[in-house]
């Protein structure tokens, strides 16, 4: 069954969203952006989240030794990287934390990309091109480009997915992950039902109950 990732969160409300319908991570941004939140706001959230739902922290291109010290503070279980971050740079976490490298889709040459990092990230995160934003453009991108790849690696599946595209992209990229954020937003918060039905279509096929 594909997983899901909650990404952005920045509020207690937000937890107490996700505790009820558990997804399987959330994702918290520490790089420049609409959602990015303290080091110090993030571990009161996670003090407070359910325990079996694991924690990822977003950056972009910091000092590793930065990213270090808030992983540690937060108890963060997965490191997302989208920027530049060479596979030097994430394989020098790997023995302590469980590594995303997101990539940009903007052509078939994707695949290029994801050879070179395999052997030293977790999860590939595959998310739309956007020259202004390092990832939450909230755009879907060509799924044709990147037909057959989850056969060989595995990914996670970004970029305007919302309740309404999910079940298709579930069906035709086959990801590990989706990974959701302005998808189940409303007015820029994240929103309990919106949230609840994407969990509902992916593990109950869309069916009530």
């Amino acid at each position: 069954m594909t997983k899901i990732k909650i990404c952005g969160l920045q509020r207690v409300e937000d937890i107490e969203m996700v505790n009820k319908n558990l997804p399987d991570y959330v994702g918290f941004v520490f790089a420049n952006s609409k959602r990015k939140v303290t080091k110090e706001k993030v571990k009161e959230l996670i003090d407070r989240l359910d325990r079996r739902i694991k924690t990822v922290g977003v950056f972009v291109d910091e000092k590793s030794e930065d990213v270090e010290k808030v992983a540690k503070y937060c108890g963060l279980d997965i490191l997302q990287f989208h920027g530049e971050e060479t596979t030097e740079y994430c394989d020098c976490f790997r023995d302590r934390y469980e590594i995303w490298k997101a990539f940009s889709v903007r052509d078939r040459g994707i695949e290029k990309r994801l050879i070179e990092y395999k052997k030293y990230t977790d999860i590939c995160l595959l998310d739309a091109y956007n020259k202004n934003v390092r990832g939450g453009s909230g755009k879907v991108f060509n799924w044709d480009l990147i037909e057959g790849v989850s056969k060989k690696y595995k990914i996670a599946l970004a970029g305007g997915i919302t309740p309404k595209n999910i079940l298709e992209a579930v069906e035709k990229v086959e990801p590990y992950i989706i990974d959701l954020s302005s998808g189940v937003e409303i007015d820029g918060f994240k929103d309990e039902g919106k949230i609840k039905e994407i969990i509902k279509k992916i593990r109950r096929g869309g069916e009530d109950g």
